[in-house]
């Protein structure tokens, strides 16, 4: 139990310093594990589950795993956002398309079961990078978003890193319910280049530049419920309510940005609340036979109103107040074939989302291009042995695009337009012991 406790603190350590930097519905995850992932983020309701996605979406499914079970994945991403703008002027329109620089970006799960078999409880502990953005758009002086400060934001990066920490138990109240919570800890961490959610340093009313915020961390906190239920021997339902979590503000401590004031290169400091939304998951599984597992979870992510992500238009000293986003909802299907031997199974899903970025706020997302809507998933899993399985996923989320116009404190700005296009590739690992 000491080994244990040990790698369960070494784990966590590594997953606070790799959180993950792209998502897929909204700024979260489609899912979490290679098999969660490959099933499109459909199980809360799976009889026959696995860690991650009960410590992910359903706590009440802990009471469905036997023994000690670990899981360890990683899924790489590689996403390909652009950014295009235009502006009208006498002379004609001045516009261009600009690619983001960001790589292949890691996303990192850790997860711990424990169920005496024959006991009603269930525990279990996760360190799981849940959510996230990234962009590094080079400055571009023939894309107007993108030109020099004053006239654009000059190169955009961004980050936003979530990760959170379940500690939550399973219940098992009736021979066909069981009933789960879970306390939800959360580590964030968020920087940007501009950062406009800081006051502008600005000469004259024409004369503005955004200081910069590199990273600094918060912690937050909420909770998860959840129950399932197994109605008939080969059907199964399930509910989940996630918290919103409340953060701490983030505190920057930045510079004056403007070269043409004389405090320039002086230090100035500036705090910005982002706050993650709250979550409803419902779904239901159908076993048909002991080889096949099909999933349908519909989730609703509430992100309207929440600081940072929800919350939008301009404070008085010229920052912005969020993104803007809306409320979306995400409908996730997957299905899972194993051999009569147990040692192999195919997976495939589909997963659609809305995009919460709402056209008419498309420039608030510039540093989040949350875009992504249709989403493709595969994958396979193959028993090493008794105790150790090995599962894989790919996934391909389709390009889609928001557009919308320039805003100012006044209004949109007429005959000016920023459009985000993004599509992503991902590939999943997962290493699952059993004992």
């Amino acid at each position: 139990m000491t080994s244990r406790l040990r790698l369960f603190a070494l784990v966590s350590a590594l997953l606070v310093a790799t959180t993950p930097v792209a998502a897929l519905n909204g700024h979260f995850v489609h899912g979490i594990g290679a098999r969660n992932s490959a099933m499109g983020g459909a199980g809360s309701a799976l009889v026959h589950g696995d860690p991650l996605t009960a410590l992910s979406y359903n706590p009440a499914a802990l009471t469905c795993l036997d023994g000690d079970q670990f899981q360890l994945s990683l899924e790489l991403i590689k996403g390909q956002p652009e950014i295009s703008s235009e502006v009208q002027t006498p002379f004609g329109p001045i516009g261009a398309t600009t690619e983001d620089d960001t790589g292949v970006q890691p996303i990192p799960a850790f997860g711990w079961t424990h169920h005496t078999e024959g006991s009603p409880w269930a525990v279990g502990f996760g360190s799981i990078a849940m959510a996230g953005f990234v962009t590094d758009y080079p400055q571009d002086s023939t894309n107007p978003i993108l030109a020099p400060q004053p006239f654009g934001f000059g190169r955009i990066n961004s980050e936003y890193q979530y990760l959170r920490i379940p500690l939550a138990f399973g219940y098992q109240a009736t021979p066909t319910l069981s009933l789960g919570g879970a306390l939800t800890l959360g580590y964030a961490r968020l920087g940007a280049t501009p950062a406009p959610f800081a006051a502008p340093d600005c000469s004259s009313p024409v004369d503005c530049y955004y200081p910069a915020a590199n990273q600094e961390g918060a912690w937050g906190a909420g909770f998860q419920l959840g129950l399932l239920w197994r109605a008939t021997p080969t059907w199964s339902f399930a509910a989940s309510y996630t918290s919103e979590q409340n953060f701490e503000d983030f505190e920057f401590n930045s510079e004056v940005a403007n070269p043409n004031l004389p405090t320039f290169g002086t230090a100035r400091s500036f705090e910005f609340a982002v706050d993650v939304p709250e979550q409803v998951v419902v779904g239901t599984a159908w076993s048909p036979s002991s080889q096949v597992d099909l999933a349908l979870d519909v989730r609703w992510i509430g992100y309207d109103g929440v600081d940072g992500l929800g919350t939008f238009g301009f404070n008085p000293d010229g920052s912005i107040r969020g993104f803007g986003w809306d409320d979306i909802m995400v409908v996730a299907l997957g299905g899972e074939w194993r051999s009569a031997s147990g040692q192999w199974a195919l997976r495939a899903g589909y997963n659609y989302s809305d995009s919460p970025i709402q056209e008419e706020r498309a420039i608030a997302s510039v540093p989040a291009p949350a875009t992504f809507e249709d989403h493709a998933t595969f994958g396979l899993g193959y028993r090493v042995g008794q105790h150790l399985r090995l599962d894989a996923a790919y996934y391909r989320a389709f390009r889609n695009e928001v557009s919308g116009p320039f805003l100012s404190p006044a209004g949109p700005v007429p005959g000016t337009s920023v459009t985000h296009s993004n599509e992503a590739d991902s590939v999943v690992t997962t290493f699952s012991f059993a004992f």
